[in-house]
């Protein structure tokens, strides 16, 4: 396969959207449309984005929860291609997203390109995976498609990029955006909100060199596995329904914003782990393994305003194994892992902070409290430090970004990391565009 990146006709707000007077000269303001993607949503939010715009794309994402929620989406979606307020590109083009955000004082843009990537057939292994699925989560993500026949948001994707030919493309690339849009929502601390430009390239030499730059592969995908998951699952059912589809059909890709993995504004934020139901017992237990596994450093408790930095890291090796925990006594303490206590590590995955804190930290001592204890995730630290001392958990752990190369090291060696052991940032939001999955060509 030369070429696994394609143009296609994206579906997009129109000036409608925002009603009347909102079809002047310049970029579309998509800030009142746009919302996070499904996974990371949360009621509230769910409820704010609801109540912010008649047309925000929270009505296709994530409908009102109930079981037809997947139809009124797709009624909306319908409803809103009738009416103008979506509508599709009369000519195949890719899309260049520029996103630009602050992580701690420092001001990033990280640039990407739009397009879709052709599902892999048989075999065929160019687009490469470093996490699992959950059942449920693929399951939502189906009804959805089946329900709108649309790609309702991208899968974030990288290319390792070697000789940074598309780094170097999305940096010299010039002109006006179509669209721009800043997040309404907070980003994950110590991040802030996003802004993103999105601009259309019809020029079909652009366009080529932009394939050539991506190539036939691999094609790492960083944040997205349900969804990737989801396409093929999807297209194996329209074969079946639709076997005269011809080869360009919507429904043989996936959307996908392609990134280069060299880009220095990819960025992974850590996602500790907080653990409530141990009891006092369970939390005794969880001291004494610690004890035996680790180096225990005591450090003042931090202003959980300011712990973004995470002082702790300072000095660490790369080499060893190192944690931030908080139980609630007023001390924050560091752990390195000491070496002896660990077997050699058989591959990438078993070498990384977060395998070595699930499997011999917490493990052992989850297996005897199998039905009380909660696993929960949080990006932010300070919301971490918080819950332990409103008493909503009992213990909270600490980690280190996950690196860019071990995500590619993982993937291609067919290795699957723990879940949420990655949080790219920033996310790609749902409602700059979409990609019709239906039996008609791309």
């Amino acid at each position: 396969m030369d070429q696994a990146f394609h143009p296609f006709r994206a579906i997009r707000y129109r000036p409608a959207a925002l009603g009347a007077g909102a079809g002047g000269r310049g970029a579309l303001d998509l800030s009142p449309l746009i919302t996070p993607p499904y996974d990371i949503i949360s009621p509230d939010l769910q409820q704010r984005l609801h109540e912010a715009h008649p047309h925000n794309f929270i009505r296709i994402e994530l409908a009102r929860q109930g079981e037809g929620r997947y139809a009124e989406a797709a009624r909306t979606l319908s409803r809103w291609l009738a009416d103008g307020v979506l509508g599709r590109d009369a000519r195949p083009a890719l899309y260049l997203l520029e996103q630009s955000f602050r992580l701690g004082e420092e001001t990033w843009t990280r640039r990407g390109v739009l397009g879709l990537v052709r599902l892999p057939e048989g075999e065929a292994g160019y687009v490469l995976s470093h996490e699992g699925t959950l059942a449920a989560a693929r399951q939502d993500r189906l009804r959805l498609m089946r329900a709108c026949q649309a790609m309702t948001s991208p899968i974030l994707a990288l290319v390792a990029d070697p000789r940074s030919e598309l780094l170097e493309l999305l940096a010299a690339s010039e002109g006006e955006p179509a669209a721009i849009a800043q997040e309404p929502w907070p980003g994950p601390a110590p991040a802030g909100p996003t802004t993103h430009r999105l601009r259309v390239v019809e020029d079909e030499a652009a366009q080529a060199a932009l394939r050539r730059a991506i190539g036939p592969g691999p094609i790492y995908i960083a944040d997205g596995h349900h969804r990737f998951e989801t396409a093929l699952t999807y297209r194996a059912e329209m074969r079946q329904a639709h076997p005269d589809a011809p080869d360009t059909a919507g429904i043989n890709y996936a959307l996908m914003l392609i990134v280069s993995a060299r880009d220095q504004a990819l960025k992974i934020l850590p996602t500790h782990r907080l653990l409530v139901g141990l009891g006092p017992g369970g939390v005794e237990a969880l001291k004494r393994r610690i004890r035996d596994c680790c180096e225990v450093h005591e450090w003042p408790l931090p202003d959980p305003a300011g712990l973004g930095s995470q002082p702790w890291l300072e000095g660490a090796s790369p080499d060893r194994h190192v944690f931030g925990a908080y139980c609630g006594d007023g001390r924050y303490y560091v752990l390195v892992v000491r070496d002896q206590v660990l077997p050699r590590a058989s591959g990438v995955v078993d070498s990384l902070d977060v395998t070595i804190l699930h499997d011999h930290l917490l493990a052992p001592v989850l297996a005897n409290h199998p039905d009380e204890v909660r696993l929960t995730y949080v990006v932010s630290e300070e919301e971490a430090l918080e819950a332990v001392a409103r008493g909503e958990a009992e213990f909270a752990f600490f980690l280190r970004p996950t690196r860019v190369g071990d995500v590619l090291a993982a993937a291609q060696a067919g290795e699957r990391m723990p879940g949420k052991s990655t949080y790219f940032h920033p996310k790609v939001p749902a409602g700059l565009l979409l990609s019709d999955a239906s039996p008609e060509p791309i």
